[in-house]
């Protein structure tokens, strides 16, 4: 009887231990970063990857663009219950333009609901340019070999940034090879983008921009109350200016950036 007993509680030992642990897997790995006042300013979204449906629908993309020599993001801020819809807004020899939407379901490209999907991720544009003076004002020169030090901020990785006020707004401004990257906000609103900026250096040490021919830009602006963000990231290769547009926070933004091919 006592050996009968003691088997009991050995079992319901084991059953009690097995319950108290979470199965292998069932956390994803943690891409999110820690929020700002925004809320989300440095969150990204988990999952972040080339699922086999988004790869079977770039290609499909590829082959329908009339410029032969296009790139387009490989990889977007979904989960893995979610689909990535395309959307064909421009399509010459020059140029192009394709925006990319978050939906529920598999749907076809250029498929009529994404006409009323307010769920847009980015839009992406290539661009041929035949004068160089009109692509060079795309790019403005920003000079950091001297930063007074009550401008320098320190983003780590032997990085430092400049930042400056004027007229309402705040400005934090670094580079990384050609590459300028800059955080605007309204300087009211105090918003901690050093520590944007630093999660941003964090994540380009361990990820690559493509590589410009001679610049290479992303904008990120902040409106009042920086309850929104919107990200604007541009670079040129040999004549053709590339460009992609979200609403998506910055890390997001540099994770579409960097999957281009």
């Amino acid at each position: 009887m006592k050996k009968i007993l003691f088997f009991s509680l050995f079992t319901f030992s084991l059953i009690a231990s097995s319950c108290s642990n979470d199965p292998p897997g069932s956390q994803t790995e943690a891409s999110t970063q820690e929020t700002n006042v925004a809320g989300q300013a440095n969150q990204t979204t988990d999952n972040n990857k080339e699922t086999p449906s988004t790869g079977n629908q770039i290609k499909e993309l590829r082959s329908m663009l009339k410029m032969k020599e296009n790139k387009l993001p490989t990889k977007f801020p979904v989960t893995d219950n979610e689909y990535v819809g395309t959307k064909i807004n421009k399509n010459e020899t020059d140029e192009y333009s394709i925006s990319f939407y978050q939906t529920q379901e598999p749907v076809p490209i250029n498929d009529k609901s994404l006409s009323t999907n307010n769920n847009r991720i980015a839009t992406f544009k290539a661009e041929t340019f035949d004068d160089p003076t009109k692509q060079k004002e795309l790019f403005p020169e920003v000079s950091l070999d001297s930063i007074p030090d009550d401008m320098k901020v320190d983003l780590a990785h032997q990085i430092n940034g400049m930042k400056e006020g004027a007229a309402g707004s705040s400005y934090l401004v670094w580079k990384e090879g050609r590459w300028v990257l800059q955080i605007k906000f309204i300087s009211a609103d105090e918003l901690d983008t050093a520590d944007i900026a630093r999660k941003m250096v964090d994540y380009l040490e361990e990820n690559a921009l493509p590589i410009p021919k001679d610049n290479g830009r992303m904008e990120v602006s902040y409106p009042h109350n920086a309850e929104d963000v919107e990200v604007m990231v541009r670079w040129e290769e040999e004549n053709i200016v590339y460009t992609l547009e979200t609403g998506e926070v910055p890390i997001n933004a540099l994770m579409m950036t960097v999957s281009t091919e």
